[in-house]
């Protein structure tokens, strides 16, 4: 799928509800029946959630590759790669934090985990994900796990759409944050 589509029916949307509005504005004024209006508004509530959530649905899990980088507005995560040690059941994952702005950042809403076998095994320091980082820069930092586990084919995630906050891209069509869209990652050999 053309990765602006999302964008277009969202806009497409905006755009409806925008003239809706006007049009209960206008009726309102001639005092029209408001029932046949928010009949309206609901029908379109309900086909813009069944868009968000079949595009969820349909989607697929992209897999990154080491280098690939990842970004949330202007911060960005790049999986340089991952190693065993110092016990056998730990992981250590190697990340460059990418600040694309002008000024000091860091992400408040940015979550890491290893996904294996259908269970995230969490990092022991992950307010490393919060190193600030300076405009136009990057930092690397290094998030050690203890994945349970152990599958064939683990995955390195990094998203904001586990934070639990309540974010803008939790009503967008196609957005990761959006209620059961699969997490883009990188696959972890080590």
């Amino acid at each position: 799928m053309n990765p602006a589509v999302p964008q277009y029916l969202m806009l497409l949307v905006v755009a409806a509800v925008l003239i809706l509005l006007a049009w209960i504005a206008v009726d309102a004024l001639r005092r029209r029946s408001v029932s046949r209006i928010a009949g309206v508004l609901i029908a379109l509530a309900a086909v813009y959630s069944a868009a968000l959530l079949g595009t969820s649905l349909l989607s697929v899990a992209p897999d990154l590759r080491p280098g690939d980088t990842k970004c949330f507005d202007e911060w960005c995560a790049t999986m340089l790669g991952a190693q065993t040690g110092p016990s056998p059941n730990a992981m250590t994952v190697h990340v460059r934090l990418s600040n694309l702005g002008l000024r000091e950042q860091r992400s408040v809403l940015a979550r890491a985990f290893i996904e294996s076998g259908g269970r995230r095994s969490w990092p022991l320091n992950p307010g490393a994900l919060q190193t600030p980082v300076p405009g136009g820069g990057s930092t690397d930092i290094s998030l050690a796990f203890f994945p349970n586990p152990p599958s064939p084919s683990p995955r390195f995630v990094v998203t904001e759409a586990a934070s639990g906050s309540v974010t803008p891209g939790l009503i967008v069509i196609g957005d990761e944050s959006s209620p059961f869209h699969p997490l883009a990652g990188w696959p972890v050999s080590v």
